[in-house]
């Protein structure tokens, strides 16, 4: 990868996290079947509440299944390079450094906002706080709308 600019990696990483709060809560809102798509096959961790949940299909199995209808609005939210040049891993291994992209990094994306469980709208919102680290996805195909980020990990807190 020929080295980018400072301002070249911010606009990348800015982007893609707009993009993924802007098509997350939506999917936790009205497309819950597609939370799943949004995970790393093996993502480190993923909390909600201080309680632990397995991966990207435990997830979508408590928001199909357990939760209530919701509605989120993701307030603000910022997002931090971690890594300039994550190790991405293809289905025919490694990356090759010769094949790496400005999109080979990884994301801190911390948002906040609030949430209100339940059909009514007089019903009363609940602060969040809640933060992903982000990592490209390996088959990312626009033409086939796979995800270009995912998430590797994933920590969920009510905070009102």
């Amino acid at each position: 990868m020929a080295t980018a600019t400072d301002d070249t990696l911010t606009k990348v990483s800015t982007e893609g996290a707009t993009e993924f709060v802007q098509s997350f809560y939506v999917a936790l809102q009205s497309n819950r079947p597609s939370i799943e798509l949004y995970y790393a096959a093996q993502p480190t961790t993923i909390l909600f509440n201080g309680n632990q949940v397995a991966d990207g299909a435990a997830v979508q199995e408590i928001f199909t299944n357990q939760m209530p209808t919701a509605k989120y609005e993701a307030q603000s939210f910022d997002c931090q390079i971690i890594n300039r040049a994550y190790p991405s891993i293809t289905p025919n291994g490694p990356k090759p450094p010769s094949e790496m992209t400005v999109k080979d990094m990884s994301i801190l994306v911390m948002v906040s906002g609030h949430v209100r469980y339940g059909d009514g709208s007089d019903l009363p919102q609940r602060g969040f706080s809640e933060t992903f680290v982000l990592i490209p996805n390996p088959t990312s195909d626009k033409g086939k709308r796979r995800k270009e980020w995912l998430i590797q990990s994933q920590n969920f807190r009510l905070v009102v």
